[in-house]
């Protein structure tokens, strides 16, 4: 299985983040405001550096924090296959 780095997210979450911006998907407030700041914070870290999921929170490979959840996505969080983002 591929490692879930920081690329691989950015990736991700920079797809996301357009496609919110161009109106092709209009989640909440919450849900635009925690892409955005997810996507900002991966850019400034190395590209091959693990990401840990847990069921609320990103974490880096020393299991700091980087970004938690919003809490009403917590139905279907992103890596669930039902996201909400």
């Amino acid at each position: 299985m591929k490692n879930l780095d920081v690329q691989h997210y950015l990736n991700i979450y920079s797809i996301r983040k357009e496609m919110q911006e161009e109106g092709i998907t209009n989640p909440s407030e919450e849900i635009k405001k925690f892409t955005i700041d997810l996507v900002e914070k991966l850019k400034s870290m190395h590209l091959d550096d693990e990401i840990i999921l847990t069921d609320d929170s990103f974490l880096d490979s020393k299991g700091n924090l980087i970004i938690k959840f919003p809490s009403k996505s917590l139905k279907n969080p992103p890596h669930s296959g039902f996201s909400n983002f």
